[in-house]
């Protein structure tokens, strides 16, 4: 089972977990627990608003803003010492490692403003905080391909193939990649 599976299936599982906890507790003290939960989520998402903030500037094209958000983020992580705790902010099946996931949202969004050098460095340091998450290697891969070197983008889809990225779209991102860089 890769990594990805394995995520999922812990995901579900804790789901299935606290379902079945709060179906069995008795109405008060599930209601006592689902109130506690919901205040946790909340107080996280205030906490880790700079994460929530970056995702919509990313989503609204404004990268450097986003990246902003981001590293602040990150920062906040770093100095939690467990940053797990704020999962709930960045839901994620293949890492658990809110430093790593900002890490890679902070490379995308400078992959997107088509600043390369910086966003290969977020990458390689998300890669450097959890080195089982495939998804900074899909877009290394396609800065590779956006430079013109198709090799070094193939060997970089295929590393996150083999750590748990889909097959399907590995190929179907590559392909786009090379095609836009007239790439063989």
């Amino acid at each position: 089972m890769k990594r990805p599976q394995r995520h999922l299936t812990i995901i579900m599982t804790v789901l299935l977990a606290m379902y079945l906890l709060l179906t069995r507790l008795p109405p008060a003290a599930a209601l006592a627990l689902l109130g506690a939960l919901v205040l946790y989520v909340l107080a996280t998402a205030v906490w880790g608003r700079d994460m929530l903030i970056a995702r919509r500037h990313s989503k609204k094209k404004n990268y450097a803003r986003a990246v902003e958000r981001y590293e602040r983020f990150e920062k906040k992580l770093i100095s939690l010492g467990w940053p797990r705790v704020a999962f709930v902010l960045y839901p994620n099946i293949y890492s658990f490692d809110g430093i790593a996931v900002a890490r890679n949202y902070i490379g995308q969004d400078l992959l997107k403003a088509k600043d390369l050098d910086r966003a290969v460095v977020w990458l390689r340091a998300a890669l450097q905080h959890d080195p089982f998450y495939p998804v900074p290697y899909v877009s290394l891969a396609v800065i590779a391909a956006t430079r013109g070197d198709a090799s070094t983008a193939k060997r970089e889809m295929t590393k996150a193939v083999q750590l748990g990225f889909d097959t399907t779209s590995a190929q179907r991102i590559l392909q786009k990649a090379l095609d836009e860089n007239e790439i063989e």
